[in-house]
C-alpha cells in the first residue's frame, strides 16, 4: 500500500511562451486594432455596416427578451 504509482500524463510537452497579447486575439476586444470587425483603414461603408449589424442584433435581442417575458407573464 505504500507503493507510489506513476500515472501517465497526456500532454508532457511544456507550452512555449508566446509574446502575443492574448487579449487582442479574443472576440469583441475593442481596445485592439480589429476589434468588433473594424480595422484601421476600413472603408466608411464597412464601418457603418458593422455598427448597424451590432445595433440590429442588440435590438433583436431586446425585442425577443421582451416578448419572452410577456409570454411567460401571459402563461402564469
Amino acid at each position: 500500500m505504500s507503493e507510489k504509482i506513476i500515472l501517465p500524463v497526456l500532454n508532457k510537452n511544456p507550452q512555449k511562451p508566446s509574446n502575443k497579447n492574448i487579449a487582442c486575439n479574443s472576440c469583441g476586444s475593442g481596445g485592439c486594432s480589429g476589434g468588433f470587425g473594424i480595422k484601421p483603414g476600413s472603408e466608411k461603408e464597412e464601418v457603418y455596416r458593422n455598427i448597424f449589424l451590432y445595433v440590429a442584433m442588440g435590438a433583436i435581442m431586446f425585442i425577443v427578451a421582451y416578448l419572452i417575458t410577456k409570454l411567460l407573464s401571459f402563461i402564469s
